[in-house]
């Protein structure tokens, strides 16, 4: 696990962030009950996309400690079975949900991907750490096979955060079509990537 505090280098992040022309828009909006947990904590759960450089570009953005639970490989259920544990461990205010794209790749069942985040989703508000779901980022060049899965799962993603109530962060549509945001694989986001998930994700702070 990684653990990333706001710093000076937040200073380097927010230049960035001009220079890249990006705007959190000041959405909010989550909420401050976050019962016994930390409200200054964020859990980032997911997989080696999460494990990449967005979380700590996040903390400069929002001044909050994230804890990055990224997994190379790791699937919804996955997930799903290690959240009680981050949960337990952190005790965070809130929690960033982006898991599905192993999923998408292995070709799990969508009702099992589905559940498996509900699952998620549930553990969290039993804890009164605040989640927020996303879509997940679009898939090209050698990864393009499997773009259609994505599209399903994030739409499926999206009626799960209508149906229980959860903040949606729309990264599958943040993205588009730029495939200059990806590494060569055509899966993973570069530093500019990671820097649009951060910056998607800080409009909700």
């Amino acid at each position: 696990m990684q653990i990333i505090r706001f710093a000076l280098g937040a200073i380097g992040t927010a230049v960035a962030l001009v220079l890249a022309g990006c705007d959190h828009g000041g959405g909010g909006g989550l909420g401050t009950d976050v019962g016994n947990n930390d409200p200054n904590v964020v859990a980032a759960v997911g997989d080696s996309i999460t494990a990449g450089s967005y979380p700590s570009q996040l903390a400069g953005m929002i001044h909050k400690t994230v804890h990055n639970h990224g997994a190379g490989g790791a699937t919804a259920g996955d997930g799903a079975g290690r959240i009680g544990g981050v949960l337990a461990e952190d005790k965070p205010g809130y929690v960033l949900i982006l898991y599905g794209a192993n999923d998408a790749i292995t070709g799990e069942d969508p009702d099992n991907t589905v559940a498996a985040l509900s699952a998620i989703i549930g553990a969290c508000k039993a804890n009164k750490s605040i989640p927020v779901i996303a879509t997940l980022t679009p898939m090209h060049t050698e990864h393009a096979i499997y773009a259609g899965r994505a599209a399903r799962i994030s739409e499926r993603i999206r009626t799960l955060a209508d149906q229980t109530g959860t903040a949606l962060c729309d990264l599958e549509k943040e993205f588009g079509d730029n495939e200059s945001l990806f590494q060569s694989d055509g899966l993973h986001p570069n530093s500019q990537g990671d820097m649009v998930i951060a910056d998607s994700f800080a409009a909700f702070f």
